[in-house]
């Protein structure tokens, strides 16, 4: 319980770290049991005599200061062989410097393990330093000073006792100090209750904050009853781990929940920076009213590596259609709802991106198992380079395997069933609703309608040749309607450059092969044979029928012109293509001899060939040859 609350303070950037020995022995450095015994162990047999040993660092250092008539020199030489000296391990600093949501650490320690390992931070030693520091960096106050400045360092009970009486050379240093315990949860870590200094300082502590404390927390691996009620009487929380566990558990919780926390309201932009470089991810941060979110991310050091982690409910109508995609045995995207998700997690570099407290639709796209622009070369001197293609492959049965090649607008699937004495092949074309444009069209259909003529071809990638293809598959003359098609999008792109358009977006429904004739007829000026099944003329006077009668023998040219401009639309675009001229070659009346004996007005104009050809003409009633 206590130790979940302080994830929660930490994730929030509200916790401050306060280390002492113990958190530095794992690096080989002494406790300060253990320093005591070293220092004690340096005196000469009779200065052993004058000084009693105790585990007590700070009263062995104050004798040993007034048995050398206050010279301090004794003491930091021997502080100086044991904590500059390299350490054995930094594992622990290391994972704290990977922690920038604990902004202040104050530290009794002499060593330089923090300063070490962390680059982003600031070294603290009295007032002179506060002064200058960036304040964007973390902040390590080093409370008894350091090897480095000998002068000022804390190192006797006299000195330890003024830790917290006000001294006119350091107010700005022990103001920022003390502002920083009161406005912050503590967390100490490498302190013992035995030691009795520890205890002063913890009731300084404590009676500097007053009532109006945060939250302390006070670490160590086992305590006695007598000390867990001292704690809970102080109200300070007790956990029972070492500082090095801890630490990493403190890490493992925020790779886990601070960044899904800032969209609840937790934590700062400039942290959830800092902690994504620390983990080699470079983040797009935006702020919703009081909320972070988390736009795009990627690596800062190579590729990323993103893993997602989710339970699922599945409906019983959906359930063995999505297995089967998950199981790689379909073609399908799989697309989750968040009434399917459960216990959703996407990691990046290790770090918990998202929870899935904002995920409605969770898409779940197949990888393609080879892509890229290729080069196809085929038999009869055709070349297309830097072509498109995706090729996913699946095996959805034992002896079945299944191709699926995309292309910019088309889809092809191959089917393929693996007998004992042969292999059956079936293959499906999808084209996409809308065709990008022409050129799509005319790239997918002179490589297909080839590979349908049965033509061989080598397929390079990058240069290198990537595949061979010998006729596995005999085709059907014209299957697939592949050379029907072919010769419509040249066609089409005919039409393009004679009027100098571009169709874009067309609908695969709407393909008319009619219009497009017309308009070729046009700009090519040739005839269009059509079927002509008769017309039946009306509306004329007994001396025009007269007139026609005589004008007719019983086969004879005959034509026609429409008044008005053609105007055909096709595919979204509309083409003025003249006049329409109809001329039948072999025309005749059927009902001649009715007409003679006056029993019909109406005369039925027939062709002996049922047809007729056609022409468009920017000439109004010149039909040019």
């Amino acid at each position: 319980m206590e130790k979940e609350r302080l994830f929660e303070l930490i994730r929030k950037e509200e916790v401050l770290l306060f280390a002492g020995a113990g958190m530095s022995m794992y690096a080989g450095y002494p406790s300060g049991k253990d320093l005591a015994k070293i220092m004690h162990n340096k005196l000469t047999t009779s200065q052993q005599d004058e000084v009693q040993l105790n585990s007590d660092l700070l009263q062995i250092t104050e004798d040993i200061y007034n048995l050398k008539n206050g010279n301090k020199n004794f003491i930091i030489e021997i502080l100086k062989k044991e904590f500059q000296k390299d350490p054995i391990s930094t594992e622990t600093h290391n994972l704290l410097a990977k922690i920038p949501q604990i902004k202040t650490v104050i530290t009794t320690n002499y060593d330089d393990l923090f300063e070490r390992t962390n680059r982003n931070l600031e070294v603290i030693r009295r007032s002179s330093d506060y002064s200058i520091v960036d304040s964007k960096k973390q902040l390590l106050f080093k409370i008894h000073g350091d090897l480095s400045d000998t002068k000022n360092i804390i190192l006797t009970k006299s000195d330890y006792n003024n830790f917290f009486i006000e001294n006119k050379a350091e107010t700005v240093f022990w103001t920022a100090v003390k502002d920083r315990l009161v406005s912050n949860h503590i967390l100490f870590i490498g302190y013992s209750l035995e030691d009795s200094n520890m205890m002063v300082l913890f009731e300084r502590i404590l009676r500097e904050l007053g009532d109006h404390g945060k939250e302390l927390y006070f670490v160590a691996p086992s305590i006695n009853l007598v000390k867990k009620k001292f704690l809970e009487k102080s109200k300070i929380n007790y956990i029972e781990s070492t500082g090095e566990d801890l630490i990493k558990e403190i890490y493992e919780d925020l790779k886990l929940n601070y960044i899904p926390g800032l969209s609840r309201g937790n934590g700062t932009a400039d942290t959830a920076f800092d902690f994504g470089k620390l983990n080699q991810i470079d983040f797009q941060i935006s702020k919703r009213k009081n909320t972070l979110q988390i736009g795009k991310f990627f690596s800062l050091q190579g590729l990323g590596k993103t893993e997602i982690k989710f339970n699922l409910e599945l409906p019983d109508d959906k359930r063995e259609g999505i297995l089967k995609a998950l199981r790689g045995k379909s073609f399908d995207d799989v697309i989750l709802d968040s009434e399917t998700i459960r216990e959703f997690s996407h990691f990046f570099n290790d770090i918990r991106i998202s929870n899935g407290d904002n995920v409605k639709k969770f898409l779940i796209k197949k990888i393609p198992d080879i892509h890229g622009n290729f080069e196809f070369v085929f038999e009869d001197g055709f070349e297309l380079d830097n072509y498109k293609m995706e090729i996913f492959i699946i095996n959805p049965e034992e002896n079945k395997s299944q191709m699926k090649i995309m292309f910019v607008d088309f889809t092809v699937i191959i089917e393929m069933i693996f007998n004992d004495d042969n292999t059956q092949y079936k293959i499906e074309i999808l084209p996409n609703k809308l065709i990008s444009s022409v050129k799509s069209g005319l790239h997918f259909y002179n490589i297909f309608s080839r590979i349908t003529n049965n033509q061989k071809f080598r397929l390079f990638k990058d240069d290198k040749l990537f595949y061979t293809y010998d006729n596995k598959i005999k085709f059907e003359e014209d299957s697939f309607d592949a050379k029907f098609l072919l010769d419509y999008f040249q066609k089409l792109k005919k039409i393009e450059q004679h009027f100098a358009v571009k169709f874009s977006n067309i609908v695969w429904e709407e393909l008319n092969k009619k219009t497009v004739e017309r308009i070729i007829t046009y700009i090519e000026k040739k005839f269009q044979n059509v079927d002509f099944l008769g017309l039946n003329l009306n509306d004329y006077d007994e001396k025009q029928i007269n007139n026609m009668l005589k004008a007719t023998t019983n086969e004879w040219v005959s034509f026609y012109s429409n008044q008005e401009v053609s105007i055909y639309n096709l595919h979204s675009l509309d083409f003025k293509i003249g006049y329409k001229h109809h001329i039948l070659q072999d025309a005749y009346i059927a009902n001649k001899q009715d007409v003679i004996d006056q029993k019909t007005t109406v005369i039925e104009l027939k062709s002996k060939s049922n047809s007729m050809q056609i022409q468009y003409s920017d000439q109004k009633t010149i039909i040019s040859n």
